[in-house]
């Protein structure tokens, strides 16, 4: 007798445990994936415990960005793959934040992807960058995405190469914008 009640109390805990984690999916507030971030070390900014979840149709990625380099940041151009278990792309987001950032620093962030479709617990997402904008220089990285995708698949010999150019876009601080008057 002892033995049916307590494969009754067992079903009776395991039916409740499945409605409690359905009703708070439904709610939206799936627990965090866990993601892998591809780090380029040539790239003056990393990321650090980056977790990404859904709250009402929106993804949200929580990390820390660390700062490497002496230069102010400015924003960064990020990359996502979500791989489903067979080692197919399911999805693919390519976006930019702005992350103001001090020299040598580290802040959290809360990122907006626009992912399609939703996250499955046997999904791997991937995190890469792209591009870092600095107060004087734009740091870009060819082939971060065939390189994310190769590691993926766990080929870590797949390297993007790391050019930087002069930023000629963002005003320094404290400069003055005069404009250009032409004489006719």
């Amino acid at each position: 007798m002892n033995k049916i009640l307590l494969v009754v109390l067992q079903a009776c805990l395991a039916i409740w445990l499945t409605g409690s984690f359905n009703t708070a999916n439904a709610a939206g507030r799936e627990l965090p994936n866990a993601v892998t971030f591809f780090d380029v070390l040539d790239l003056p900014a990393r990321i650090d415990a980056p977790k990404v979840s859904q709250n009402d149709k929106e993804f949200v990625l929580d990390c820390a960005v660390a700062n490497r380099s002496n230069e102010e940041l400015l924003g960064l151009r990020l990359i996502l793959l979500v791989i489903d278990t067979s080692g197919k792309l399911r999805s693919r987001a390519t976006w930019t934040e702005r992350t103001e950032l001090a020299m040598y620093s580290i802040e959290t962030f809360a990122f907006h992807p626009e992912i399609t479709g939703d996250l499955r617990n046997s999904d791997k997402v991937f995190l890469g960058i792209e591009e870092v904008i600095g107060r004087e220089t734009i740091w870009r990285a060819a082939g971060t995405e065939r390189a994310l995708r190769a590691y993926s698949r766990d080929r870590h010999d797949v390297v993007p190469i790391v050019r930087a150019f002069a930023n000629k876009y963002d005003p320094r601080p404290g400069m003055i914008m005069m404009p250009i008057i032409k004489k006719h």
